[in-house]
């Protein structure tokens, strides 16, 4: 980053350093809500039971319906932190391709910058997969990670593709948002019907639990991230009064609890399969809304500071790159960790007080999820950061 920009909205850095948290705390939950609503949908006390009492975490948190919900809440967080990094990207970007598309030389001006991004995500990976095949070669076996395999790079990584796809085709977005008149129906309409096919698939139609990178319902989840990245550039639409944006904070704060409360009302009321359906994959318009919500609660610019504070807001933002990319390429790394933390937590309870336990698994994942978060910037603020800058590229 050059060093005559002014600094970012602290507000949108805050939505991005929420979203990396959000990200970290649906891969804590996300195996164990699948493993309790196995349970829940099997509908075998007596098994459920006894797997409780021999500790099994999933089969405890499955005998409270409003802990199923709870982790229900939890599981739209992984779509939400995309979807939040998507809009985020289209509020800048689109309204800045645009009003450059006028401009003579775009083509040349925007492929140098699409260059330029490009080069930092594949450097990104470059470096991180060099890093995970050194831990896997010299400190402990990294499972899947070796230069035999290439699932770690492709279907691992299938949301930083996507990314780079959207940023290379981002200056063409602009041309066209430009001379379309109609652009807000028009996004509109396309955001629409792409959620509708998403609710055919999470509802009716959700297929096989493994997909190929090219299986259709597989596809639509890079479709639903441009749709967020269209979003992004409709609410850089509209010039935000501070008044806006003070309804907007109390408007996300009502509709998170809203989407905390119809998870928990499905689980009560034994629609465990709807609840599932909610937060299928990267298919959530729940979680679509929820980032759209929160993106216009804290585009309104917020009053120049120069804290400490604010300051490292910022400089742990920026990481939401290297973050992803360590913690899909390490993931079996911090998952082996995390899943001794949650079993600690259960048994140092035990399943005899059911509510005393779920609470600690919950604490204990909330607090791990933040530590990861903390470790990995911490990681990309000495290793990829700097390398970056050393290339100018920052």
């Amino acid at each position: 980053m050059m060093a005559h920009k002014a600094p970012r909205n602290v507000r949108i850095e805050s939505l991005r350093l929420f979203a990396i948290v959000a990200i970290a705390v649906f891969h804590t939950f996300q195996p164990l809500f699948s493993q309790a609503t196995d349970w829940a949908l099997a509908g075998d006390e007596g098994a459920r039971s006894a797997a409780a009492a021999a500790g099994d975490i999933a089969a405890i948190v499955a005998a409270s319906p409003v802990s199923v919900g709870a982790l229900g809440f939890i599981n739209l967080f992984g779509a939400f932190g995309n979807c939040v990094f998507f809009m985020i990207s289209g509020y800048f970007l689109i309204p800045r391709c645009a009003q450059a598309s006028r401009d003579e030389g775009y083509w040349r001006i925007q492929g140098a910058k699409t260059l330029r991004r490009a080069g930092v995500i594949l450097i990104s990976v470059a470096l991180y997969a060099l890093l995970a095949l050194a831990i896997g070669r010299f400190i402990t076996p990294l499972p899947g990670i070796s230069l035999h395999e290439t699932g770690w790079l492709l279907g691992g990584l299938e949301f930083i593709w996507v990314y780079l796809a959207v940023m290379v085709v981002s200056p063409l977005i602009g041309w066209v948002w430009e001379r379309c008149r109609a652009r807000t129906p028009a996004a509109l309409t396309l955001v629409v019907l792409i959620y509708l096919v998403n609710a055919y698939i999470a509802f009716i139609s959700p297929g096989d639990a493994e997909r190929g990178l090219l299986e259709w319902r597989k596809l639509m989840s890079a479709v639903s991230y441009f749709a967020a990245f269209l979003v992004g550039g409709l609410i850089a639409r509209r010039a935000l009064h501070p008044a806006t944006g003070r309804r907007a904070r109390v408007a996300a704060l009502a509709a998170f609890a809203g989407a905390l409360c119809v998870e928990i009302a499905l689980s009560v009321a034994g629609h465990v399969d709807i609840l599932v359906a909610t937060s299928f994959k990267s298919t959530s318009a729940i979680s679509c809304a929820l980032a759209a919500i929160s993106l216009v609660a804290c585009a309104q610019p917020a009053r120049s500071d120069a804290s400490r504070r604010n300051a490292l807001i910022r400089s742990a933002a920026s990481s939401i790159l290297g973050f992803y990319i360590l913690q899909s390429m390490l993931y079996s790394l911090w998952r082996g960790g995390m899943d001794l933390l949650l079993a600690d937590a259960a048994q140092s309870i035990g399943a005899q007080d059911t509510v005393l336990c779920i609470c600690a698994v919950l604490g204990a994942g909330l607090i791990g999820s933040l530590l990861v978060v903390a470790g990995f910037l911490a990681i990309d603020h000495v290793v990829r950061k700097p390398l970056l800058r050393a290339l100018r590229l920052e």
